[in-house]
């Protein structure tokens, strides 16, 4: 009876420890050189010499998936939305960064659903637009490229460069300069009809909360 007992015993505890279900973990992306939005750091600007904006990341990684593309089947093979795989990303102005891409919705009719999306790149030559946008009536998107990668004494720098191709921007010119290991330092927006700045924005202070 006492073996009986014992052998019970053992065998309820291995059920026991085989079902208990294991934590969920997933992956983080953490962030890159020239966009170092770790959580926690800010970065103040001056903005047309006048207005002071910062921008802040969350003070954690935050647990973040979105809608997709594609497409997946249930058990009848209806079609049911895909989602993204589950991460941990850090949060700058309470927007999900995925190091140096952001998500962005494309909207109807053209689908309903969201994206990753480049916010710069490290190689030169490298081209995107600023943001997705509905080109039925026109192009209005912002064209960036990555123009230079140089060391200015001090830090390693890359400069994009925006133009507009169609619309009333199509005069303008955007200029955006990013250092390692700071991120955004500098951007302007001018026209090249008249030269004149029409936005500018200096870094005067940050802090990389590595």
């Amino acid at each position: 009876m006492l073996l009986l007992i014992i052998l019970f015993t053992a065998c309820k505890k291995n059920i026991t420890e085989v079902e208990k279900p294991l934590p969920q973990t997933y992956d983080t992306i953490k962030p890159m050189a020239y966009y170092p939005a770790y959580p926690g750091s800010w970065w103040k600007y001056m903005v047309n010499g006048a207005q002071i904006n910062t921008d802040n990341v969350g003070a954690k990684y935050q647990m973040h998936f979105y809608k997709n593309n594609q497409f997946t089947y249930d058990s009848a093979g209806n079609v049911v939305d895909s989602y993204s795989d589950t991460v941990y990303v850090p949060f700058l102005n309470g927007r999900p960064i995925y190091g140096y891409m952001r998500i962005e919705h494309i909207r109807p009719p053209f689908g309903d659903f969201y994206t990753q999306w480049p916010i710069l790149s490290e190689t030169v030559g490298f081209s995107f637009e600023r943001y997705w946008s509905d080109k039925r009536y026109g192009d209005f998107s912002e064209k960036v490229r990555v123009a230079n990668k140089f060391f200015d004494g001090q830090d390693s720098v890359l400069v994009l460069e925006g133009r507009w191709v169609y619309g009333p921007e199509i005069n303008k010119k955007s200029y955006q300069k990013y250092a390692k290991g700071i991120g955004l330092i500098y951007e302007v927006i001018v026209d090249t009809t008249s030269q004149d700045t029409l936005f500018e924005k200096k870094l005067i202070d940050f802090r990389i909360n590595h």
